[in-house]
C-alpha cells in the first residue's frame, strides 16, 4: 500500500466554544482508507447524524467553510475555517450527506487549489460495498465468480489511484470519472459476499497494483490500452477473444447528426462543415483507433477513445459507417453499425459473466483479461 498523504492544513481560526467540529487530521491507523470526492465547488451541503449536531449545513464562502445548524438567519454558528471532519454521533448511525448515507467520515474543506470540496473518507472494503453493485449489479448478475472478479478489479483500480489527486484533497471521484460510488443505498448481500471472500486481494504486475480498467461489452475482442489511451501497459495488450453475446450492446446500429459532430469539432479548432470521414487505423480488437474527419475549413485526426466521444456512439468498434449528404455536399447524417459498449480495454463485464457461467473462478477470469498478473493481498504490495 502506498503511503497516505496528509489532508489539507486545517484552519487556525478559533472555533466557537462547546460542541465544535473536529478539525481535519491524518487518517486513523485502522486499515486502508480511501478518500472519495462527493461534491465540489458547492455553495451549500447538508450533513446529518454527526457528533456536532443532528443537522449541519456547510456553506462555502470566500475561501472559508462555515458550519451552521441550518440555512436561515436564525441558525446557530458552529464553526468557521478552511476544513472540518464530521463523524457519526454513535457507532449505530451513519452520516447522511445531501440525503444519501455513507460509512466513515465526511470532510468539508477548501483544497490546495482553492476549491471547496466534500470528501468521504472510508475503509477501502466498505467503499467497495457502495461501488461494486453499481458496476456489476448483483440483482441482475448473481454469478458470484464474476462479482468477485469485478470486486478485485474495482479494488485494484482504487488502490492504484491512492494519492494521485492529493492536490485536490481526495483519491478518486465517486462518478464515472473513476468508479460509481453511491454509499449505503446500493449495498447488496451478494456483492458483500464477493467483497468478503476476496478481502484485500488486488491484481498486480511486478508487485505493483495494475491500472485495472474495465468496460461493459468489448464486442468480441479486447483493445490495447496503448491504442485507446496512448500509453503502453504490458498487462493491457488487448486482443483477448471474448464471448459477450449475452450483452444487449453486443451489436447495435445508430444514427448521428452531422451538425452535432461539426459542433464538437468546431469547439477546439477551425473545422467548418463536415465533408468526409476516413478510418485510418484499427487496433487489435478491430476498433477504429485513428480517424480523419475533413471539413470545409480544416481537418481533425481523432485517436483512441475520442472517436466514440465525437461521434457520440457506444464504442469505436465500427463495422460499417455510411453517410448522407445535403445538396451542398455536407454530411447531414451518419449511420454507424458497431459492437460493444465502452473502451473495450481490460476486463469485459458481460464476458466475465459468461466465463463464470462456464465454470471459471474469479482468479482465472482476471488472468484471462489482464496479461501476466499476480493476485496479492494489499498488505503485500510494493510502493508505486
Amino acid at each position: 500500500m502506498p503511503p497516505r498523504r496528509e489532508p489539507p492544513a486545517r484552519s487556525a481560526d478559533k472555533p466557537v466554544p462547546k460542541k465544535t467540529p473536529q478539525p481535519l487530521a491524518g487518517p486513523p491507523a485502522s486499515g486502508p482508507l480511501i478518500r472519495l470526492l462527493l461534491k465540489e465547488k458547492f455553495a451549500n451541503a447538508t450533513i446529518e447524524g454527526s457528533t456536532l449536531a443532528p443537522l449541519v449545513v456547510a456553506q462555502a464562502r470566500d475561501g472559508k467553510i462555515i458550519l451552521r445548524t441550518g440555512a436561515d438567519k436564525s441558525s446557530k454558528l458552529l464553526g468557521t475555517g478552511t476544513g472540518f471532519r464530521l463523524t457519526p454521533a454513535n457507532q449505530s448511525r451513519l452520516l447522511v450527506f445531501d440525503g444519501s448515507a455513507y460509512r466513515g467520515s465526511i470532510e468539508v474543506f477548501v483544497n490546495p487549489l482553492g476549491v471547496p470540496v466534500a470528501v468521504n473518507e472510508v475503509d477501502l472494503e466498505e467503499y467497495l460495498r457502495g461501488t461494486v453493485p453499481n458496476e456489476l449489479p448483483p440483482s441482475r448478475f448473481p454469478q458470484i465468480e464474476a462479482l468477485k472478479a469485478q470486486t478485485v478489479a474495482a479494488r485494484t483500480f482504487a488502490v492504484h489511484h491512492l494519492g494521485l489527486n492529493v492536490k485536490r484533497g481526495f483519491d478518486i471521484y465517486s462518478d464515472t470519472r473513476s468508479q460509481v460510488y453511491s454509499g449505503v443505498k446500493v449495498e447488496h448481500p451478494l456483492s458483500d459476499r464477493a467483497i468478503a471472500e476476496t478481502r484485500g486481494v488486488t491484481a498486480t504486475h511486478e508487485g505493483k497494483p495494475i491500472l485495472a480498467v474495465y468496460s461493459s461489452t468489448c464486442g468480441g475482442k479486447t483493445e490495447s490500452y496503448a491504442a485507446t489511451f496512448g500509453r503502453e501497459l504490458p498487462y493491457l495488450k488487448g486482443g483477448v477473444k471474448c464471448s459477450d453475446d449475452n450483452s444487449p450492446f453486443h451489436s447495435w446500429e445508430v444514427k448521428c447528426a452531422g451538425a452535432k459532430v461539426e459542433s464538437e469539432l468546431n469547439r477546439s479548432r477551425q473545422f467548418g462543415r463536415l465533408r468526409k470521414i476516413e478510418a485510418l487505423k484499427r487496433g487489435v480488437s478491430g476498433r477504429i483507433v485513428e480517424m480523419k474527419m475533413i471539413g470545409t475549413k480544416g481537418e481533425a485526426i481523432l485517436k483512441g477513445n475520442d472517436v466514440r466521444w465525437i461521434l457520440g456512439i457506444r464504442s469505436s468498434l465500427i463495422e460499417d459507417l455510411r453517410t448522407e449528404k445535403d445538396r451542398q455536399g455536407n454530411i447531414s447524417q451518419i449511420t454507424v453499425k458497431g459492437k460493444g459498449w465502452g473502451h473495450g480495454v481490460g476486463l469485459c463485464q458481460f464476458g466475465a459473466v459468461n466465463l463464470a457461467d462456464r465454470g471459471f473462478g474469479y482468479e482465472r477470469i482476471l488472468k484471462y483479461y489482464y496479461h501476466d498478473i499476480d493476485l496479492k493481498r494489499a498488505t503485500d504490495l510494493k510502493g508505486k
